[in-house]
């Protein structure tokens, strides 16, 4: 079926209402399109992910999903169906950030207060995200598949030594885990973040890995980031951080190596 046509029947309008349907480029582990409805715009998201050996708790997702929404931090659901890998959620008004977007100071200081307000949301207990079983269940696929050039005992051993003190060290907070600037949205005025699927109570730490992570922040830019988000940096807290990220690195190289061959075809 095509995303038009789940639009119209998500959203209980006649086909003839779809305006026009545009394909959002950049999805690792879903397919999705801009639906425009005579009555507004929304976003279809197909997954076409192998979700149990992602580790993808479609569930959990919904139920954050709806928290950060009435946050103002996330884009309301209108359909949220795991079963048919089918979610619809309005469409959010502002351009995609830029990985020189996520490197400006102002910009910097401005998802830093995101984050804030995102770590500071009350959430039910269950939508834990565990490090140290994130690494191990990504170890133990490739190792079921016979892919182990990642997985030297040094590097799998650093990895869940810094996972379980990651998991020790901080009280768990709500957490993104994916904070890529493909997933922000910026209408001028404010930001919101996309994409929910990894979110989970874990550490603040990880989601700030993140950010320095995927944009290459240097030692200069990460003393930023520190700064903007506890108001001030500090050795220890930079060390924390730099550990982080080095956990960061691994566990997407991991998750990389076992999306190569997982990800299912979808039809639409």
């Amino acid at each position: 079926m095509s995303p038009a046509l789940i639009a119209a029947e998500a959203l209980g309008v006649a086909q003839e209402e779809i305006a026009s349907v545009e394909r959002i480029k950049g999805g690792l582990t879903n397919e999705s399109w801009t639906v425009h409805v005579r009555s507004g715009s929304v976003v279809v998201r197909i997954s076409t992910a192998d979700e149990s050996a992602l580790q993808i708790d479609r569930q959990s997702e919904t139920q954050i999903l709806g928290i950060v929404a009435r946050a103002g931090i996330g884009a309301p659901v209108l359909v949220s169906a795991p079963e048919r890998r089918l979610l619809i959620t309005e469409h959010l008004p502002g351009r995609t950030w830029t990985d020189a977007d996520a490197r400006e100071p102002r910009n910097i200081a401005r998802l830093s207060q995101v984050l804030r307000d995102l770590h500071a949301l009350k959430v039910p207990a269950g939508h834990v995200t565990d490090l140290r079983a994130t690494v191990e269940g990504y170890v133990a696929t490739l190792e079921k598949r016979g892919r182990t050039a990642l997985l030297s005992a040094l590097n799998v051993q650093r990895a869940l030594d810094i996972a379980t003190r990651g998991m020790l060290d901080l009280e768990p907070v709500l957490c993104h885990n994916d904070v890529h600037h493909l997933n922000v949205i910026d209408s001028g005025a404010r930001l919101w973040l996309i994409d929910w699927e990894y979110a989970g109570l874990g550490n603040r730490l990880f989601d700030l890995a993140a950010v320095c992570c995927y944009h290459n922040y240097t030692a200069d830019l990460r003393r930023t980031l520190a700064e903007f988000y506890w108001g001030a940096s500090s050795a220890t807290r930079l060390a924390a951080l730099d550990e982080m990220c080095w956990l960061f690195d691994y566990i997407k190289e991991l998750w990389m190596e076992v999306r190569a061959q997982s990800t299912l075809t979808v039809g639409g």
